[in-house]
């Protein structure tokens, strides 16, 4: 999300994954398990956005009981009640309203179609289950989910009104298009060969997890590693 009044995005790691909210796109669908890593959802985001159905913004809608037990960027826990207290920039960005249909007009989704989004997820996130997107299912979504909600974590119905929504945007916090290395971390050129004397750790080599990023730090015990090697290759060079 980003705020008016600020220089810089702010990511939202954890208030996807947490039970009682939402993300639509701009015709008032989901399209994603919103409890994904931060590397899948954003990928999911730019896949999926196209002329005919935008993902770029996107919606993410949470109820007044998610609004009283979790904070959502720098809007910390409260009650509605407390909404006239938050600071300007932030109510220019958090739309609200006492009924889905009348918040669709406001963010300019079909009404229609968000209502329909919404009963179905309601209906199945009571059960804790989500046929469409699997949320809550594996272990990396329960981790980032609230576990007083039960049987799923990251799923409850958006039952409590006033209802809000928020435009989200895909953003990045490093790069994964670093130069490919061998076992020493030695460069490697376009057409397989030693470029000599260059040597290439961290996010500016190639990840040894191939396209997918398991989560927060896991690029750390690599770097760590083949900033041994590499060092040691060089040293004994």
């Amino acid at each position: 999300m980003k705020l008016g009044d600020e220089d810089r995005a702010r990511p939202m790691f954890v208030e996807r994954a947490l039970p009682g909210c939402l993300i639509v796109n701009q015709q008032g669908e989901r399209y994603m398990n919103e409890s994904a890593s931060y590397h899948v959802a954003g990928g999911e985001m730019m896949r999926l956005n196209s002329d005919t159905c935008s993902t770029i913004p996107s919606w993410f809608i949470f109820d007044a009981k998610y609004r009283g037990e979790y904070p959502v960027g720098p809007l910390l826990p409260g009650p509605p009640e407390t909404d006239g207290l938050v600071k300007a920039s932030m109510k220019d960005i958090m739309h609200r309203s006492e009924s889905i249909s009348k918040l669709a007009d406001k963010i300019g989704v079909d009404a229609a179609v968000l209502e329909q989004t919404f009963n179905r997820f309601n209906e199945y996130a009571e059960k804790g289950e989500d046929p469409d997107f699997n949320r809550g299912v594996n272990g990396y979504d329960r981790y980032y989910g609230d576990p007083r909600s039960e049987p799923n974590p990251c799923l409850a119905p958006l039952a409590k009104a006033p209802f809000y929504a928020i435009k989200i945007f895909p953003g990045d916090i490093g790069t994964k298009g670093g130069v490919l290395t061998n076992e020493n971390g030695q460069a490697i050129d376009t057409n397989g060969n030693l470029i000599k004397g260059l040597y290439a750790i961290g996010n500016t080599s190639a990840s040894v997890m191939g396209r997918s990023y398991p989560g927060a730090g896991s690029t750390l015990g690599p770097a760590m590693t083949f900033g041994y090697l590499a060092a040691h290759h060089a040293a004994q060079s």
